[in-house]
């Protein structure tokens, strides 16, 4: 089964054949943000080779276009290139944010190298793992301008920001342009809350029947106890009445038990009766 995370780069990658040069290199500054450059070299690697190979297929053109090597072995992408000119989100957003999408197919490339998202069937959490903890801090504080709040952690070296609030991943898949794993996310919450207000409903009414089922045994234990004691005669006729209907129907509610007499009596008069009888039952125990 195709995971969750998968799915999403898989949509992320599926760049439009027209889509403008400024995009491209937006979708390969965000690539890069997350990677440590050392002497012009950037190595990138991910366990989605299709979507590595459908990467290349899209940025090949445009890197021949500007002399720049753009190879892919396996989970591994190679950059060897000058192209990585700037290193602030700010320096990108005058020089290499030419369109409205090119900071959605910066975030799309970001993502693809260093972004994973468990599924939602079993958790929310989305994460990026960054190499450079400058570059992590201001991805963090670019998107809170945004509404998008992430936590910053570290792990193995490594500078974390995630999320765990199943809101903020829409938002962030939405602003990356992955409507489709963002509306796929709200349905899982959708039927994740359903089944949860199912199982609460449940849950209530299995309570509320072992409540009823305990009070009409407390009732029918009583009455059996007083005509074992030989008591039962004590008891007035309409008392006597209500005792012996309660015993032969065992598995009805008040409502349903009030209904067996002629005329009917209501469920709090049906009630009173009982409660008249367990008293009775409670003071022949203090005797």
């Amino acid at each position: 089964m195709e995971s969750f995370a998968k799915k999403v780069k898989a949509e992320i990658t599926a760049l439009n054949p027209k889509i403008k040069n400024c995009c491209l290199y937006s979708f390969l500054y965000g690539m890069t943000f997350a990677s440590n450059i050392q002497n012009k070299h950037i190595s990138i690697k991910t366990t989605f080779v299709e979507n590595a190979e459908v990467v290349h297929e899209k940025l090949s053109q445009l890197l021949r276009k500007n002399e720049n090597a753009y190879l892919v072995s396996k989970r591994e992408i190679l950059i060897s290139s000058d192209v990585i000119r700037f290193s602030t989100i700010a320096e990108m957003e005058n020089n290499v944010f030419k369109c409205q999408h090119c900071r959605e197919h910066f975030f799309k490339g970001l993502f693809f190298s260093c972004g994973t998202i468990n599924s939602p069937e079993k958790t929310y959490r989305l994460e990026l793992v960054f190499s450079c903890e400058k570059h992590a801090k201001e991805i963090k504080d670019y998107v809170s301008k945004l509404g998008i709040v992430f936590n910053l952690s570290k792990r193995n070296e490594k500078i974390i920001l995630y999320m765990k609030r199943c809101e903020m991943i829409e938002n962030f898949l939405a602003l990356m342009g992955a409507s489709n794993a963002a509306f796929d996310l709200i349905n899982f919450k959708i039927k994740n809350e359903v089944r949860n207000i199912a199982n609460r409903a449940t849950n209530c009414d299995s309570a509320n029947i072992n409540k009823s089922l305990a009070a009409t045994q407390k009732y029918i234990n009583a009455i059996n106890e007083i005509i074992r004691l030989g008591h039962f005669e004590e008891l007035s006729p309409p008392l006597q009445e209500v005792a012996l209907v309660r015993i032969d129907n065992d598995d009805i509610n008040l409502v349903e038990l009030g209904k067996k007499f002629s005329p009917p009596i209501s469920k709090s008069g049906v009630y009173h009766r009982l409660e008249r009888i367990l008293s009775f039952y409670r003071s022949l125990e203090e005797k």
